[in-house]
């Protein structure tokens, strides 16, 4: 039984290292993704167990790596095994539904469920960047060819995979970036984590963002992106950095993360410095466990006195932000908060996304958020301008 659930977990995880590794193989990757799924409508209870055990542990592994950063390393296999039984547990009830159709729309509805509030888990993103959709009526269809097929005796069963063609991906024959990519500085920069909110090193940072701007005003392009809390501090405090920000936006267009604090209230942030005017727009969603603790007020506050020294949770904004930049609407994003499903309603066609990743390096995270943009780019036709501190900055189109 633990084979057949590590077997299944490797079917649907592959993908993941296949892209982290820079291998694209659109014809395998489907055929490992209808593997995992044909897995996962006839496995016995005690394997699917197993299978949403190793599942969870090779698509989430990297969550527990942050725990390095608060001084809790000896946490990190806790987190690690506590996700894993999460989804064990997740698809053993899954497998109790017996027949295989209720399991079919139990895996095609299971992105629906989050579990202290982290959404990550997408079947249909098993398909990203292969011959099939990542639409979830693609991955629908998956599900109901198989569920035709599997239990059918009938010589005629063998017409059914046919199905399949309805789910096949059709690449948009447009792009939407055109001159955008041509006016955009998008910044990556590689600040380790353990430095980044250390005193010592703020001022060197400081002076390699002012650096990089610079040098996009030099190439002259409309705007610049720089990554999540790329400057390290409270920076609405800091009043010589805002006017020295609010002078270079005379310009260039700025865009950049940073703190945010008022009135005893802390907010992550994304800070719009342009034509010498200043906009503040802060996170929306923010990340279980790592911003704010998704449990009832009074365990939150035990857990933050006990393991994050009595910090409190980041305050929210109420709704996605949207502002102008180069004659064009975007959707403000940060980092997590860029693959919910919250942050593309209205269907945006832009949005700029800032993320620091160097909480998870060494990891595959990297790869799986920018899947995570891919398929959320694909659903909503959103060109999605991605900067990070860390692997992997770059643009995110609708294919």
């Amino acid at each position: 039984m633990i084979s057949l659930g590590f077997l299944s977990a490797l079917c649907a995880s592959a993908f993941i290292y296949l892209h982290h590794f820079g291998l694209h193989l659109p014809w395998f990757q489907a055929f490992l993704g209808i593997g995992a799924l044909w897995f996962w409508l006839t496995l016995p209870p005690r394997a699917m167990f197993w299978s949403g055990f190793f599942t969870a542990t090779l698509w989430f592994h990297w969550i527990g790596l942050s725990f390095r950063y608060y001084d809790l390393s000896w946490m990190i296999p806790f987190v690690v095994l506590g996700i894993a039984l999460c989804y064990g547990f997740i698809f053993r009830l899954i497998a109790a539904l017996g027949h295989i159709v209720p399991r079919a729309a139990a895996f095609g509805l299971v992105e629906y469920l989050h579990p202290f509030g982290f959404d990550w888990f997408r079947p249909a993103l098993m398909f990203t960047g292969s011959i099939l959709g990542d639409h979830l009526w693609q991955l629908w269809i998956v599900l109901a060819t198989l569920a035709l097929f599997i239990p059918m005796k009938h010589k005629a069963r063998y017409a059914v995979p046919a199905l399949f063609l309805f789910a096949i991906h059709h690449p948009s024959s447009t792009t939407h970036r055109h001159q955008l990519e041509q006016r955009i500085q998008l910044v990556q920069t590689n600040i380790d984590q353990a430095k980044k909110w250390d005193p010592r090193y703020r001022r060197p940072i400081v002076e390699l963002n002012l650096q990089a701007i610079r040098n996009a005003i030099a190439e002259k392009k409309g705007a610049v992106i720089l990554p999540e809390s790329a400057f390290p501090l409270f920076l609405n405090h800091d009043i010589e950095l805002m006017q020295t920000l609010m002078e270079l936006s005379h310009d260039i267009t700025i865009v950049t993360g940073a703190l945010y604090a008022q009135k005893g209230k802390s907010y992550n942030s994304t800070y719009l410095f342009q034509y010498g005017d200043l906009r503040i727009m802060h996170k929306v969603v923010l990340v279980p466990f790592g911003e704010a603790v998704p449990l009832p007020k009074w365990l939150g506050h035990w857990i933050n006195d006990l393991f994050f020294e009595g910090a409190s949770d980041y305050t929210t904004a109420e709704k996605p932000s949207d502002f102008e930049m180069l004659g064009h609407t975007w959707r403000n994003a940060i980092c997590y908060e860029a693959t919910c499903d919250r942050l593309f309603e209205g269907n945006p066609k832009y949005m700029v996304a800032i993320s620091n990743n160097a909480w998870f390096i060494p990891s595959i995270e990297p790869t799986l958020q920018r899947l995570l943009l891919q398929l959320q780019a694909d659903r909503h036709g959103t060109t999605i301008f991605h900067a990070t501190n860390g692997p992997i900055t770059g643009i995110v189109e609708p294919d």
